[in-house]
């Protein structure tokens, strides 16, 4: 095992710069967390995940759930190296109640909290993340570390001077993380968009406004699986219907969904509504005989429809 210390620089030119402390670098597996070199603190401060295989693969940005953190996810984010990927599970601001919670039917406020959990813009009552704390500033710092960090892996391809490279990128989240998600796609035309118990962005039929309109990744390449026991359940189909995905064909009391669809559904038992939630793609999962996640088929199959 070989340990590596380093620091990465300026986040932006008029914010606190983030950098990268302490890091375990296995093969091409890297743990790591931001520290900041400013007046203001990153936080929260979990540790962030990142794997690769070969230098060539496009990257899965992983977003969590609601106060779950990257290393809950290491199951799905293994079995996306293993098809190909660069990996970054990232920490965020995910604290706090969840964003349905927050809004129920406030159409306007599930934007907010996105655009502000984003990129630190036009805080509210509602969600008040500085731009250092930002997805955008932790993608930014994370990208230069693992550039910088382990240079001939190809991490330099998904950002250019300041910029996000969004084409060469696959989203993919889990609850808010798969709303923050899907927000973001619609701002930006990305690789492909995977959205596990997500967009919770629905309630008693009102939906977020920013659904309204059409947005820069099409529907086609935008990819949902719940579990039709999740206590969110009819909120999140509602959501992919505003989102315009196409049509589901059927579920499957299996551990294998139906495929060839963009709206994945199984009916398989996982527990009570809320572990159906939190088991289509956490590590909590269950396992079959092998030990492997019993959702890893429809994982892998995602994954390959937007590579």
């Amino acid at each position: 095992m070989l340990i590596l210390f380093g620091c990465i620089g300026v986040v932006g030119a008029a914010q606190p710069a983030v950098a990268q402390p302490t890091v375990t670098h296995v093969s091409h597996i890297l743990h790591f967390t931001l520290h900041s070199n400013g007046s203001i603190p990153v936080e929260p401060n979990a540790m962030d995940f990142a794997e690769r295989t070969n230098p060539s693969g496009p990257l899965l940005l992983f977003l969590p759930a609601t106060g779950s953190r990257p290393a809950r996810y290491t199951s799905f984010l293994h079995t996306a190296r293993d098809v190909g990927y660069h990996v970054l599970g990232l920490d965020y601001w995910n604290r706090g109640p969840s964003v349905i919670r927050t809004c129920h039917a406030n159409p306007e406020c599930y934007g907010q909290i996105q655009q502000n959990r984003f990129n630190g813009a036009d805080p509210t009552v509602f969600s008040h993340v500085d731009r250092a704390n930002s997805i955008m500033a932790r993608l930014r710092a994370a990208l230069t570390y693992l550039n910088t960090n382990d240079p001939d892996g190809g991490w330099n391809r998904f950002m250019t001077g300041r910029s996000i490279n969004w084409q060469d990128i696959v989203l993919a989240g889990h609850s808010q993380g798969g709303g923050e998600s899907a927000y973001i796609a619609h701002q930006h035309a990305v690789q492909g968009v995977l959205m596990f118990s997500s967009p919770v962005d629905t309630y008693h039929g009102v939906s977020a406004t920013w659904m309204n309109s059409p947005g820069a990744t099409p529907p086609s390449r935008m990819f949902g699986f719940d579990n039709a026991h999740d206590v969110y359940y009819s909120k999140i189909v509602a959501s992919w219907q505003k989102l315009g995905l196409p049509a589901r064909v059927g579920a499957s009391n299996s551990s294998v969904a139906p495929t060839g669809s963009h709206q994945l559904i199984s009916t398989l038992n996982l527990g009570d509504p809320v572990q159906s939630h939190l088991r289509s793609v956490n590590n909590d999962t269950l396992r079959n005989s092998a030990g492997s996640p019993i959702y890893q088929p429809v994982w892998t199959w995602m994954l390959r429809q937007v590579e």
